[in-house]
Formats: C-alpha cells, sequence, structure tokens
C-alpha cells in the first residue's frame, strides 16, 4: 500500500483534524514504503506509539503558544475596544473622536483576527463548544462591568486576564485527551 492511499484513507476517517493531521506527519515521515503489513497496526493502535506521543506533544505545544498570543492579544484589543464604546457612549473621548475611532476600529479589526484564528485553532481539537461559552460569558461581563462601573474600577480587564489564564490551562489537559480519546 502506498503513502498516497494511506493518507487519502486517513483524510477519510472520522477522527479529529489534529489526530488526521499527526497521523498524515507520521506516515509521512516514515522511511520505508512497504506499509502492507504495518498499516493495521499503525491505524488501529495510533495513539499508543511513541512517535505519536512525541508528535503530539510537539503538535499541542504549537497550538498552544499560538492560542497564548492570540489570547494576549484578544485581552489587549477587547479591552480598547470597550474602552472606545464606553467614550462613545459616554462622549468622553481620550483625545478626540477621530483619534479614538480610528484605535477602536483596529482593536475591534485585531480582536476579530484573533478570535477567528483562535477558533481555527480549537476547532482541530473539536475544543470549541467548551471555551465559546467560557469567552462568552467573560466577554458579556466585562461589558456589563465597563458601562456600569466608574473608571476608577475597572473589573473588565481583569475578567479579560481570568478569561486567559483558564484558557490556557485548560487547553492542553483538553487537547491531550482528545488526541488520546478519538
Amino acid at each position: 500500500m502506498s503513502r498516497e492511499v494511506i493518507v487519502q484513507r486517513i483524510e477519510k476517517s472520522d477522527l479529529i483534524d489534529a489526530k488526521k493531521e499527526l497521523m498524515i506527519e507520521i506516515v509521512q515521515n516514515k522511511k520505508e514504503d512497504d506499509f502492507d503489513k504495518k498499516i493495521d497496526r499503525l491505524y488501529r493502535q495510533f495513539s499508543k506509539s511513541s512517535s505519536f506521543k512525541k508528535h503530539a506533544e510537539k503538535m499541542v505545544c504549537r497550538d498552544d503558544e499560538k492560542l497564548k498570543i492570540c489570547n494576549m492579544m484578544l485581552v489587549m484589543s477587547v479591552t480598547l475596544t470597550l474602552f472606545f464604546l464606553k467614550a462613545v457612549l459616554f462622549s468622553s473621548y481620550v483625545v478626540n473622536f477621530s483619534v479614538d475611532a480610528i484605535v477602536g476600529c483596529l482593536a475591534f479589526v485585531f480582536s476579530f483576527i484573533n478570535v477567528r484564528t483562535k477558533y481555527r485553532t480549537l476547532k482541530r481539537y473539536n475544543l470549541v463548544r467548551d471555551f465559546i461559552y467560557l469567552d462568552g460569558l467573560s466577554l458579556l461581563l466585562c461589558i456589563l462591568f465597563k458601562m456600569f462601573f466608574p473608571v476608577q474600577v475597572d473589573f473588565s480587564l481583569i475578567i479579560l486576564l481570568v478569561d486567559y489564564y483558564l484558557c490556557k490551562k485548560r487547553f492542553k489537559e483538553k487537547a491531550f485527551k482528545m488526541l488520546e480519546a478519538n
């Protein structure tokens, strides 16, 4: 059986995307081309092999770093976006409307880009549902605290930082479980 046939067979399987990528990467890195005797063992007991665990650890670490960067950028950009929204609602701008609007719009665009990258990465592990509730709740709380509490007490940044640390902690645990389960 050739590499192409094995790759096609893996792509058609009902595994999560991250596990498919790991399996394809390991098949592509194998030096021998004779998979006839080894394919069934490789396909059935894949998650128990040491090469899978090594590649899985590298992949999860790489995706964890990506999520850390996205979450840090989200904390900053969502905070700036919320500052702009509050300034618009209460007509109290830092510089003037034009400058605040430019900063607020750029922060919103960065937020959108980072949310898209974050959920694209989470989708590979089928973890979108777990994290969307956490992010939605934290965003809703940020908006409520930002609009109803005075400027001296800014809980929105604290809520976003708690969301950052919870996401960071939960991703590695859940990603390894998802890779081993499917």
